[in-house]
Formats: structure tokens, sequence, C-alpha cells
């Protein structure tokens, strides 16, 4: 029953419901109204009755009391003047009947004959009634009046064929104005659903016609403001996307410029201390030769800046694909790649993960931590462990070693562009590589986390997407 009221439609809920109510109320004046009528027109004619039985037994009583059965007979012929009395019997005390009247074709004696005094008794169509006469306080007899119900029953029988008539026209009418009340309200909601529909389907020139101040008509005015606003954004959106790919363009603009026009001064740069140094020969006094080695390693800085910069740049704006990585496997391509120092371990814990995900962030994410940890690890016997968990819908990745560690004051300010913790004359580095792994964590929905004391070494951790998982091995 709840699934099929859950799949019929408001207007067939409201036309049914409001159909139920009428049919409820329309029954119950059918069958209370009539009897209540009927139980007050009873009610009406006991008293009657007893009225007319009190009055007749004063009059039979005092002519039978003086044996005047003249005003007893007077007083039969009065009770004849209410066509509804259709029985009158009076009886002495002796058990004869002195008087009598009966309009009804047949009256069995048992019928007449009642129990007990002041009861009222139905029999067929008539009432009984029977009552005792006295006269001065002395016991005369008894006297039975019968009193008709055919016109009562006439009168209850017509009101309950009105009642009938007056139920089925409210009933019919209440039909009707349930189909014009769920269309009046399903119009409307009609209009709302047929907007909604189509704003789904893409149309974006949408606004709803609703007349009227109701609940409805403001819903639907609240829709035509939402939808103006949508509208309002969607033009703000389309404005931006268009501006974003104008600022992409010049981006790619100067990241051709950067990577060409500036990266050849460099290279001419190189090479004419190189020449210079080549045509002193063995005359180049030894200050100068320092000299132009510094200025070949700035010039290897500078360029090494450049293509920081331009990785930076190009993380979140490339279109990569999502494909299969075996993240044991690519580890250890980059292990070998780094091919770092024997006096330093790196080990892989546990197993790691196959997935479906963006293959050259993930593979640039480790690079630049473990590039990191082993150029900075100052132990006499490093060490180096990647380790991954599972939370939700993320792997979480640990990198740890046991170098130079970071400052606590310092967690935030390693994360930010060109930022370096030791003078590059010490360690060569651009200040990009973290900054690289922030932004390429986040553009995919992670976090990076850091956790480090100074000289206590340094544990990286983040967070990445699952997408599909293969296995793990």
């Amino acid at each position: 029953m709840k699934e099929l009221m859950k799949s019929l439609s408001i207007r067939i809920k409201i036309i049914v419901g409001q159909v139920l109510l009428i049919a409820l109320v329309s029954v119950f004046i059918y069958s209370y109204y009539p009897r209540q009528q009927e139980q007050e027109a009873l009610k009406a004619i006991e008293s009657k009755i007893k009225s007319i039985s009190n009055m007749f037994s004063i009059g039979v009583g005092i002519g039978m009391g003086e044996t005047d059965f003249v005003a007893v007979s007077e007083a039969l012929e009065w009770t004849q003047g209410d066509k509804a009395v259709v029985f009158v019997s009076v009886i002495n005390s002796k058990g004869q009947k002195i008087a009598a009247f009966s309009a009804l074709e047949k009256v069995p004696e048992e019928e007449v004959s009642l129990p007990a005094n002041n009861l009222m008794v139905t029999l067929g169509n008539t009432i009984y009634y029977k009552t005792d006469i006295a006269y001065q306080g002395m016991p005369m007899g008894s006297l039975t009046v019968g009193y008709s119900l055919l016109q009562t029953q006439a009168a209850i029988n017509a009101l309950k064929r009105t009642t009938l008539y007056f139920c089925i026209a409210l009933f019919a009418s209440g039909v009707v104005l349930s189909f014009v009340i769920s269309n009046m309200i399903m119009a409307n909601v009609r209009k709302l659903d047929n907007a909604v529909k189509a704003i789904s389907s893409g149309d974006e020139n949408v606004f709803v016609e609703v007349t009227g101040n109701d609940e409805i008509g403001k819903l639907a005015k609240a829709f035509n403001h939402m939808l103006h606003r949508l509208d309002k954004s969607r033009k703000d959106l389309v404005r931006y996307s268009e501006q974003l790919k104008k600022q992409n363009e010049e981006l790619n603009s100067f990241s051709y410029v950067v990577s060409h026009d500036l990266k050849a001064p460099l290279r001419a740069i190189f090479k004419l201390s190189e020449w210079i140094e080549e045509d002193l020969g063995s005359n180049i006094p030894a200050d100068t030769k320092k000299n132009m080695q510094i200025l070949r390693g700035r010039v290897f800085r500078l360029e090494a800046l450049i293509n920081g910069l331009l990785e930076y740049s190009k993380v979140g704006r490339m279109n990569l694909p999502v494909e299969k990585v075996d993240l044991r496997m690519m580890l250890k391509e980059i292990i070998d790649l780094l091919n770092p120092p024997p006096h330093i371990a790196v080990t892989i814990h546990g197993k790691m993960p196959v997935f479906e995900t963006k293959k050259l962030p993930l593979q640039q994410v480790f690079m630049n931590l473990l590039s990191n940890a082993v150029k900075y690890n100052d132990k006499s016997e490093g060490r180096i462990d990647l380790s991954v968990s599972e939370i939700g819908h993320y792997y979480r990745f640990t990198v740890e070693d046991n170098g130079m560690g970071i400052a606590p004051k310092y967690h935030e300010k390693v994360f930010q562009i060109f930022q370096t913790l030791q003078s590059r004359d010490q360690v060569e580095g651009t200040g990009v590589g973290l900054s690289i792994i922030k932004k390429s964590v986040e553009d995919m929905g992670g976090t990076v986390l850091l956790e480090s004391e100074e000289a206590k070494g340094a544990k990286f951790i983040f967070t990445w997407p699952k997408f599909e998982t293969v296995n793990q091995h």
C-alpha cells in the first residue's frame, strides 16, 4: 500500500483524499441525521400519547366513577379527533371492556393486553400505551391508547430520501470541486516541473509564469529569482572562463618565452665564459678562473629556477590521462634514477597499491620528496622509509628520513615557492620542489602534512585519491 501511494501523482493523491473525506461526511450525514430525527419524532410521539392518555383517563374516570357512560362515549369521540389515534380501549377494574375504538383492520387481543402500565410498546406500525384510570383516588380500570406511526414513518422515509439526494449532490459537488482544486494546484506545480525538466535538459532561458500569491506563487517567484541568479552566475562563469582561457594562453606564451628566449642568453653566457677561459689558456689568473666557475654555477642555478618555475606553472593546467600505476615499480624506477649514495638506504615497507590515477603528478611528488630526502641527509648512515595506509577513499603515503630535519617554525615556509632554509652556495636548490608537491597533491584533492624537528629527520605525509584500485603487491 505504501509503495502504491508513493507511485501516485500529487494530483491523484489530492483527488483521492478529498473524495474519501467527502464520502465519509456524506455517509455520516445520511446515517446520522435521519436516525436522529426519527428518535426526536418518537420522543415527541411518546410525549403526545402520554398527554392524550392523561386527559382521556381523567374524563373516562369521572364518567366511570359517576356511572355516566355518556361522558365516557364523549371522551372516546374526543380522542378520535386525532387521526393518528387508531386504538382506544377502556377496561374496568373487573376486566370488562366498557368502551373501545379501533381504526385498525384487525387487532388481536394479545396485542392490546399489555403486561404492565405506563409502558410504551410498539407492535407493527402502532405504538401502544397503557395507563390506570382512577376517580377520587379509587382505581376504576385501565386505559390503552394506540398511536399510528405511519405518518411519522412516511415523514422519516421522505427525510431519508431527501438526505440521500443531498448526500449524493454533496458527493458529486465534492468530486467536481476536488478535480477543480487539484487542477488549480497542479497547473502551477506542472509549470514548475516543466521548468525544472527544461533546465535539466540544457535550456538556459526558462522562467515560470505562475499567477497568484499563494505558497506555490511565492515558490515560483523564488524559483524565478534563483534562475535569474543562476543565469547571471552562468554568464559570469562564461566570462571568467574566457578570461581564464586567455590568461592560460598568455601563460603558455610566457612559458614558451621563458623556456626559449631566456634560456638562450644563459647558454650564450655559459659558452662565452668557456671561450674566454680557453682564449686565456694557462695565462688566466686563478681569481678569474674561479669567477668564471662561479658565473657558470649561477647560470646553472638560474636555469634550474626557470625550469622549476615552468614545472610549477604547469601543475593543474595539463589535461593528464588516468592510467594504471604500479606504485612499487614506479618507486623503484625513481630510486634507480636518483641513484642515492651507498650510505643512504631507501626501504619500501608493506604492500604498495596498483591503481588507476594520474601518473605524472604522483611520480613528480615522490621524485621531489625522495630527492630532498637524499640531498638533505647529513647522517653517516642515512635512512629513508616509504609506507602506505588507507583512509576512506584516499591512500595515505609517508616518506620519512633521518636527515637534517626542519624546525617547526619553518613548516609552513618550506612549502612557499623559492624558499630554502640553507644558502644555495651550501646546498644547491631552487626552493620550488615542495611548492610543486603541495600544489600537485591539493590539485588532486589531497593534503600534505610535515612532521619534523631540527636534527631529528623529517616525515612528509600526503593523501592521494584512490580512483580505482586494481590490486596490491
